[in-house]
């Protein structure tokens, strides 16, 4: 007897099937970039985020290390733009050569001791942030590393040639590759052409059959430094030439976000999209795991999933809320919530009222009760605290912002909003 027919003709309950969510590549963009710039200097604070200031669609990854003292000099700039969104990551104590050092009590000093300072530091100056990426110095790595790198953060960046990642191709999670930016190594036109190979912007026929064979859009990681039009700081690059690469990703239609950010999306895809139902009495459910602790607190994920086993009306539901289909038929989900439900709606129930996750069009939630629950988020998932409604409060800078509201016996509504 075919069970797997009798599961799904007559909905046997606990039968585990088919893999019904398909995650849709880069967050609904044609691809995605994340530009990441090492070392903590003070010229990428004075230099970089004045431009920053003015994309606020554009989120960025800074990996900081004591070396130099550029970190302690401008503690308060870092806050200040972990504040507005960006990204900041563990580059270690003092950029030494991992792969040299024996004694593990020193690795686990510049690998998770330091992440633990990045924490406190910030936190000292105004940003309350959680380190979850890590960047090896000189792209040094062995499994001794990555074994330490993976008690404090779920993914490290090295360093790569074409720094392209392929959404179907699962990568080293501790050793992404990422294209480095020199003066002297790769023009600011050659580096615009890398934008357009990301969102799959010409042709590509004819490309080198020894090259990474280009099939869609992807995701490019970019290794930058520092910011200044000093000419003789061959890593360095102009303000107006990274102003010019940020805006050229706005105008491809790219994911700019930061490394983590992209990261996280990107590794909960592999795990969501290969995550089997199990049948229940009124539709079915789907489970998984989350592969680090270190993942962001929150990761949603735009998804299509194949209800038709359940209905034109199923419910889809996440820790007993519903969740609304968007205006082109998909979810976003939460991957942090480890499980979803479809089920068949019950009487007099309208899949349609139910509440959209981060990233999706929300409708205003009236009548909350007064004992609602607001929660602020950067856009980096990181929990800034409890705030007063849909407001964000003046002490944090311009930019944009996600609160989630929760009150007893309503689905959470969860918006962006911007300041």
């Amino acid at each position: 007897m075919n069970y797997k027919i009798l599961a799904l003709t007559f909905g046997l309950a606990g039968y585990t099937m088919a893999t019904p969510i398909k995650t849709i590549p880069w967050n609904g963009h044609v691809g995605a970039v994340s530009f990441t710039f090492d070392d903590a200097l003070e010229n990428q604070v004075q230099n970089l985020k004045p431009v920053l200031d003015k994309l606020p669609d554009v989120h960025v990854t800074f990996f900081l290390t004591s070396m130099g003292d550029g970190f302690r000099k401008s503690a308060d700039g870092f806050a200040a733009l972990a504040n507005a969104g960006h990204e900041m990551g563990n580059h270690t104590e003092s950029h030494g050569h991992l792969t040299s050092i024996s004694d593990n009590s020193e690795l686990e000093k510049e690998i998770i001791q330091f992440a633990e300072k990045i924490e406190k530091t910030l936190a000292d100056n105004g940003a309350k942030i959680r380190v979850i990426s890590f960047a090896t110095p000189f792209c040094e790595d062995n499994d001794n590393v990555k074994g330490f790198i993976a008690k404090h953060h779920f993914i490290n960046r090295d360093c790569g040639w074409h720094g392209r990642n392929e959404w179907d191709t699962e990568p080293d999670w501790l050793s992404l590759k990422a294209k480095i930016w020199t003066r002297s190594g790769a023009s600011v036109d050659e580096m615009l052409s890398s934008l357009d190979t990301a969102a799959f912007i010409g042709n590509f026929e004819g490309a080198n059959p020894w090259d990474v064979q280009v099939k869609g859009g992807s995701w490019l990681v970019v290794l930058n430094h520092g910011v200044t039009d000093d000419k003789g700081d061959d890593y360095a690059i102009d303000p107006a030439d990274i102003e010019k690469q940020f805006k050229h990703a706005i105008e491809n239609k790219l994911w700019v976000a930061p490394f983590g950010t992209v990261g996280a999306y990107y590794r909960a895809h592999f795990i969501v999209d290969a995550a089997k139902e199990t049948a229940t009495d009124d539709g079915f459910t789907v489970e998984w795991e989350i592969p680090s602790e270190y993942m962001p607190a929150s990761v949603p994920l735009r998804v299509n999933i194949d209800t038709q086993s359940v209905g034109e009306n199923a419910i889809v539901e996440q820790g007993g809320k519903t969740i609304k289909r968007e205006s082109d038929g998909s979810y976003v989900i939460e991957f942090t919530e480890k499980s979803l439900k479809v089920r068949k709606p019950k009487p007099g129930e309208n899949p349609d009222s139910a509440t959209s996750l981060p990233g999706s069009a929300t409708r205003p939630l009236a009548n909350f009760p007064s004992n609602t629950k607001y929660t602020l988020f950067d856009l980096n998932g990181n929990d800034l605290g409890n705030v007063n409604g849909f407001e964000v409060p003046a002490k944090f800078p311009k930019g944009t912002y996600i609160i989630r509201a929760e009150a007893n016996g309503q689905a959470p509504l969860i918006k962006k909003v911007h300041r």
